[in-house]
């Protein structure tokens, strides 16, 4: 790592730490280092007995002038006196038995509740700077936890930045703890710092300190130093909250960037756009082969994204109807001869349930091996031994359609019901604790939630107006009202808002509507869109467009997660795979597959 010619001398313990934190920690360290004395050595007490002569110097007692210089005081009495006043006059330098006593640098660190937090970043800095003074000096350093009386460690580097990172407490010393540590640090302690909040406790011992405190009027910790009877003060800007939280938290640990991931073998399908799954953290990505790849999505860039979770071609996979990403599951229904098969639900019930009777075509209409599979839920509720498992599918014509499995956890269902929950179904979007699903009637369309305790729905939010397809935005926050949400009224016009109101916004001919997000907390809604030319991703507000992504490729298949607000996207020409929030600088994974692509 290249450092600033400024933090050379701390290069051995900034090494330990990734480049940006090092970058953040040096600044703490160049404004805290030129306030701290250096360590220097003391001379024995003048009782201490010469043990012979070890040298010739200037100064000293004139019972320790050579016999030379007294040579001068009989021939030229002049000349000593000059000498004597210029200081050019050369006497005995004595060798004591013990010319400097043994040096050692202690520093206590108050880690108690006034110390918790951002005070911490300068305990390490002030940790790193007083090691490094007592190397320089020649000083064995020992440090201990303030409230952990009579305890001195030495470690250093990693083990001793972490050791102290992970000692907190809620205790505040007293007399017994002061006690227990006078017997430890005795008159050997000559140079003992104290670090901790104006209040701390000080042991008699204590030669120094360094005070810590938040400020409450900036975004500062406010820090005094007193040595040798004199204060200084210094202001340590804060570092950037990400930057700060790595520090205390995982200090020497690099950010785990998404970066390009090769498969273990085979290629993403192009057929198909990802599909997010109910809780979010997860996407599922069709295969050349007809299996199924699903990725992990971090929550952020320091975490790793793991390894794929990789399914073959099912024993029905050509023949799959209606498919859903329930929670680790890629979950299909399937029609082969008459009969349904369901596969990969995480219940019971619905796991392999096999040879289900095909509904009517008046009340389920579904055909296989088309591009689009109808979207596929999953509730399941648990009471005691009791088990109520429903799996329901937004068909091609606008029918919420639900099959219902109930019975003993430890045996087989003893009931088995089918029933067209709802019509003229224009969205429907899972949450956690039930299914969100708008019905457009007339000239206004209804928003409903049905939990997963419950057997009707429950009415939500009347929207005046009559459309075609429903987008819930922010589905989290669709309890007891409305909120973002998109409705299109006719072609490329939309109706995009929240219970505050609504505006008329119309896309190009050529945009992909993907979904509905609002960008901030108080800027208005808007549809998120995949942008003609398909090189990028648009929201469109009313009249306004604004960039949300940009892809170095032209994208094949895209996909938008309204409930955390990220995109998914295959790239035509390499097939791979990337996730990106809307408001983020980088993504959060990237996934080349070793197969290429599949441009079918």
């Amino acid at each position: 790592m290249r450092l600033p010619p400024l933090l050379q001398p701390w290069a051995d313990w900034l090494a330990l730490f990734p480049a940006d934190l090092a970058a953040t920690l040096g600044e703490l360290l160049l404004r805290l280092h030129p306030v701290l004395v250096p360590l220097r050595r003391h001379a024995a007490a003048s009782s201490v007995e010469p043990a012979g002569i070890g040298d010739i110097v200037r100064r000293g007692s004139y019972d320790r002038l050579l016999i030379s210089q007294w040579a001068y005081a009989d021939s030229a009495p002049d000349e000593f006196l000059r000498r004597a006043a210029n200081g050019e006059l050369l006497f005995t330098g004595p060798e004591p038995a013990h010319s400097e006593e043994s040096l050692r640098s202690i520093a206590l660190f108050d880690v108690g509740p006034a110390q918790l937090g951002e005070p911490r970043l300068a305990h390490i800095a002030l940790f790193i700077l007083l090691a490094r003074r007592a190397q320089l000096a020649g000083a064995e350093f020992r440090w201990g936890i303030l409230q952990r009386p009579g305890i001195l460690h030495a470690e250093q580097g990693k083990e001793g930045v972490l050791h102290l990172l992970r000692a907190r407490s809620h205790a505040v010393p007293d007399a017994t703890a002061l006690d227990a540590w006078r017997a430890v640090l005795d008159d050997a302690a000559s140079d003992c710092w104290l670090v901790g909040a104006p209040g701390s406790p000080c042991p008699p011992a204590v030669r120094a300190r360094v005070l810590i405190r938040r400020s409450l009027l900036a975004d500062q910790l406010d820090v005094v130093l007193t040595q040798r009877r004199h204060d200084q003060a210094v202001t340590l800007p804060l570092p950037p909250p990400d930057a700060a939280v790595r520090l205390l938290r995982t200090p020497f640990q690099a950010v785990s960037k998404a970066g390009v991931r090769q498969t273990a073998d085979g290629a993403h399908s192009l057929k198909r756009a990802p599909l997010f799954g109910n809780l979010g953290n997860r996407v599922a990505v069709g295969m050349v082969d007809g299996g199924v790849s699903i990725y992990h999505i971090p929550d952020s860039l320091h975490a790793s994204p793991g390894r794929p979770r990789r399914s073959g071609k099912g024993q029905f996979a050509d023949s799959v109807i209606a498919a859903g990403l329930c929670q680790k599951n890629y979950a299909t229904v399937s029609m082969r001869d008459g009969t349904l098969h369901f596969s990969g639900f995480p219940g019971p019930y619905f796991n392999q349930a096999r040879n289900l009777p095909l509904p009517d075509a008046d009340a389920f209409h579904v055909v296989p091996g088309t591009r689009h599979h109808a979207p596929a839920f999953h509730l399941l509720l648990r009471a005691g031994t009791d088990v109520y498992e429903r799996v329901l599918v937004l068909d091609h014509k606008g029918r919420l359609v639900c099959w219902t499995r109930s019975g003993r956890m430890t045996s087989r269902p003893d009931h088995t019901a089918f029933s067209v929950f709802a019509r003229n179904v224009v969205g429907a979007v899972q949450v956690a604790n039930g299914l969100l699903f708008a019905v457009s009637l007339a000239d206004r369309t209804d928003a409903y939630v049905l939990h997963t305790n419950a057997n009707t729905a429950s009415h939500l939010y009347p929207i005046m107006h009559h459309g075609d397809r429903f987008l819930f935005g922010e589905p989290k926050t669709w309890r007891g009202g409305g909120s973002v949400y998109a409705l299109r009224l006719d072609g490329n016009d939309w109706l995009v808002g929240d219970r505050g109101g609504a505006t008329r916004t119309t896309v190009h001919d050529d945009a992909i509507v993907l979904g509905c997000a609002r960008p901030a907390p108080k800027e208005p809604p808007g549809l998120v869109v995949l942008a003609p030319g398909r090189m990028g991703f648009e929201l469109h507000s009313g009249k306004k467009r604004s960039t949300l992504a940009t892809s170095a490729e032209r994208i094949a298949q895209a996909s938008f997660d309204a409930a955390t607000g990220r995109l998914a996207w295959l790239g035509h020409m390499s097939g791979a795979l990337t996730v990106r929030a809307i408001g983020a600088a980088q993504p959060l994974l990237q996934t080349m597959p070793a197969g290429g692509r599949d441009a079918a």
